[in-house]
């Protein structure tokens, strides 16, 4: 555990170093939810999907592929500059790796997400509309974990995969898809075959629980709801981060193995 620990701490070090985290990590969600309320001010409010209810469990789902980012920037460099490679020569276990990275991403989607959630209370008592409950919010950040696991995961399987130049273009890929087939900017509910394609991914049925779980309104009008539809989004989620964590693992593991 001690070992794990050391390696967490050296991996947090390491991003606090790089101003790319603070930037991504934590200012562009910020950025994002400040616009997209300014615009739905310009709009008298007739954009429920930019009502903050609604807006925030879909900055929290897109701000988790930033971690992604950072963990593929991370995992990749330490790999190309062969810090890995040092260090697998060590009493270290494989599963301590992936968990010293996966512990600091862990920190970062958290931070994201409480980060996230207090400016958007901010901008309600800027704008002087109702917020979410604490439960609500409690809620919404349970909801939202098995996307950042899944976003950590990948980022650790792409860091692997791929060197320091390629890895941040391949997670560019996830971040724009995320944005677009997780219906965070657009109402998906009102695209009928599109929506249905979407809900085969994480992004999708991710947003729509945690719009559940805020009482957010959808572009009908009408409340998000536990339907059978949307406890069917459990089986992607399911699916993505069972794969992933089991992907990164096993390619871990046989990077280690090889460079021994």
């Amino acid at each position: 555990m001690n070992r794990t620990l050391n390696f967490t701490i050296r991996n947090l070090k390491e991003l606090s170093r790089d101003p790319l985290t603070y930037v991504f990590s934590i200012g562009f969600p910020i950025v994002m939810l400040i616009i997209f309320n300014v615009i739905n001010s310009f709009s008298s409010g007739n954009t429920p999907m930019f009502e903050l209810t609604s807006l925030l469990p879909a900055i929290l789902m897109f701000s988790y592929t930033f971690v992604m980012l950072n963990m593929s920037q991370l995992v990749s460099k330490d790999k190309q500059t062969s810090f890995l490679k040092r260090l697998f020569s060590s009493p270290m276990k494989a599963h301590e790796f992936i968990l010293g990275y996966a512990l600091i991403g862990l920190m970062i989607g958290i931070a994201q997400s409480v980060i996230s959630i207090i400016i958007g209370y901010l901008i309600s008592l800027v704008l002087n509309v109702e917020f979410m409950s604490f439960t609500s919010v409690l809620l919404l950040i349970i909801s939202q974990l098995p996307m950042l696991l899944i976003s950590i995961f990948i980022g650790i399987l792409l860091g692997i995969v791929f060197n320091d130049k390629s890895a941040p273009g391949i997670c560019s890929i996830f971040i724009s898809l995320s944005g677009i087939l997780g219906g965070c900017w657009m109402p998906l509910e009102t695209m009928g075959g599109f929506a249905t394609f979407c809900r085969v991914l994480p992004f999708y049925p991710s947003v729509e629980l945690g719009r559940i779980c805020t009482h957010a309104t959808n572009a009908f009008g009408t409340p998000y709801a536990l339907t059978t539809t949307s406890l069917l989004g459990f089986i992607p989620i399911s699916v993505f981060l069972i794969g992933s964590i089991s992907l990164a693992c096993i390619l871990f593991n046989k990077s280690m193995t090889s460079d021994i």
